[in-house]
């Protein structure tokens, strides 16, 4: 009796160790399966491509996703593309996959949630590791996660044919058209799909709005902590970074054709290894140097930048609804590395502006230097040891002002509905401000509101009954704007109601241990900036 105990009890773990399979499901390219979610209550597909990359499309838009002959196991997540990272190089170059992730009993068809995720353009992927769909697919949304290429891979912008330039925003746009036209089978709704990212994942989302190569591709957009506008969104000198790049490899051209050789005849392993340390001629420029770029107009290749984006955001009107979002403390995040890496002391000297202003002589640089030092530093000396101030002014420059003079543009240019939030809680979640030694410190570090979205395998589970209160804020409202186009629909089921901007009102939805309407953070500096910037932003 007792051995057949021990049998049945052997048995029952081994079948719960067995994947389950899911519902198969045929698209164009071929009949897959995937699998059950361990809890049961979502199917997993994982690792489906949705384009290809092979020697002729490197560094180009990619090519058309692959048919397969059977049925395709979509089982196991895919490898990330090719990246340094702190644990050494990974990924390879056969990584443009997607994972769709299905509520396993609801009424069908599903709004789409298609995820973009950040990572400064230089590393990430769409795993469970991190963007883990538990919290969102319980609220019956489809949520879709994928890979795209990053660092020199994604962005190398020499402006020729074989690199025109933002092959890693050409495989997001890929991703959405395969979304677009294969999501029925999976049981979503084609005409309701909202993309969302954060960081480089939000800048991404903030130029595929204003790329015609998008149009009708989704319905709505949330855009978190980041912005086309921003400082680092936008390499405005890419043939130089691209000559640098080669030259810290041994060689010495500015030739493009003679750049895309060297590149093109590296291995993965030899270019992610490539790095620069840029001359920074601004306290507050940017160190990033794989970045999108405006590309030039090349005979057979179609650019998904056109312009730089403060011009397309003026010119080209679009009625899409859009939800924008910050942190309270979002240059807690830059600091950290910034001190890690040393490189606040090599910024010494330099005006404090970030790389996106240009003067009309260095008197008049001069003094608009010493406006910002009189608003931010008042009678103190402007020193390193002031580094909560300097991370204010990282914070308000690199986020906070792009990220709301973009809401206000659009509302100037538009029929769009802008809804605009500040994230202030402080939980067991706010992982990015842990990681960067600001554990004390009160509000939220730029990136941890996604931590509230999604259920990734790297983070501890929910604790505590006010996390739990903030993931259920959170989750409903996202998926109430999905669903709805408005994040609020039942204003009694939270007590509050979430107001639209208007042109010349913002509102913001603070979100913290409750919800309340309130005002545009930091006003004052709001206005100082958006002054500066009105006048002296670099548009060419």
């Amino acid at each position: 009796m007792k051995w057949r105990k021990k049998v049945f009890f052997i048995t029952f773990i081994a079948i719960n160790l067995v994947d389950e399979p899911a519902l198969e499901v045929t698209i164009e390219q071929g009949t897959l399966i995937g699998k059950t979610s361990s809890d049961r209550s979502y199917f997993e597909y994982l690792g489906i491509p949705y384009a290809n990359v092979n020697s002729s499309t490197r560094f180009r838009a990619p090519g058309p996703p692959p048919f397969w002959e059977g049925t395709y196991r979509a089982v196991e997540e895919p490898p990330s593309c090719p990246q340094n990272i702190f644990i050494g190089i990974i990924g390879n170059e056969d990584c443009l996959r997607l994972n769709v992730y299905v509520p396993a009993s609801a009424k069908q068809p599903f709004p789409v949630l298609v995820y973009i995720h950040g990572g400064a353009f230089n590393f990430g992927s769409g795993g469970k590791n991190i963007y883990g769909p538990n919290f969102l697919v319980q609220k019956e949304v489809i949520v879709v996660t994928f890979n795209y290429r990053v660092g020199i891979l994604g962005f190398l912008c020499l402006r020729i044919k074989e690199a025109p330039g933002n092959a890693g925003i050409k495989d997001q746009i890929a991703a959405l058209k395969w979304v677009k036209e294969n999501i029925a089978a999976f049981g979503g709704d084609p005409d309701n799909i909202t993309i969302f990212g954060g960081s480089s994942g939000a800048a991404s989302v903030s130029l595929i709005l204003n790329s015609k190569s998008a149009t009708g591709l989704f319905k709505r957009a949330i855009i978190q902590s980041g912005s086309s506008l921003a400082p680092w969104a936008i390499d405005r000198n890419p043939l130089e970074t691209a000559r640098l790049l080669a030259q810290s490899a041994g060689y010495n051209t500015e030739d493009p054709m003679e750049l895309y050789r060297i590149f093109s005849n590296m291995t993965n392993q030899e270019l992610v290894t490539l790095h620069i340390k840029k001359k920074l001629q601004n306290f507050f420029e940017t160190s990033l140097f794989y970045l999108p770029c405006v590309e030039s107009n090349i005979p057979g290749v179609e650019p998904v930048i056109t312009d730089m984006p403060i011009n397309l955001i003026k010119t080209k009107p679009y009625n899409i609804d859009v939800m924008y979002g910050l942190t309270s403390k979002e240059g807690l995040f830059l600091i950290g590395s910034e001190t890690i890496d040393s490189n606040l002391e090599q910024r010494k000297g330099g005006s404090l502006f970030a790389g996106d202003l240009q003067f009309h002589s260095e008197d008049e640089e001069f003094m608009i230097s010493k406006q910002v030092k009189n608003i931010y530093f008042d009678e103190k000396d402007f020193s390193i040891k002031e580094i909560a101030t300097i991370s204010d002014i990282f914070g308000h420059l690199y986020f906070d002002i792009p990220v709301i003079l973009e809401s206000e543009y659009l509302l100037n240019t538009s029929q769009s509905k802008v809804f605009n939030y500040l994230f202030k809680y402080s939980g067991q979640r706010n992982f990015l401000k842990f990681i960067n030694g600001f554990i004390g410190e009160t509000g939220a570090c730029h990136g941890d509101d996604i931590f509230y979205l999604f259920h990734g395998s790297l983070l501890p589970p929910l604790f505590t009954k006010e996390d739990k209160k903030v993931v259920n804020f959170m989750t409903t409202l996202w998926t109430n704007f999905a669903k709805h186009g408005n994040p609020t629909p039942d204003p009694k089921e939270f007590g509050v109601k979430w107001e639209s901007s208007k042109k010349d009102n913002m509102k913001f939805l603070h979100i913290d241990h409750e919800l309340k309407m309130g005002s545009i953070p930091n006003e004052k500096t709001y206005r100082f900036w958006r002054d500066i910037y009105d006048k002296y932003r670099i548009k060419h």
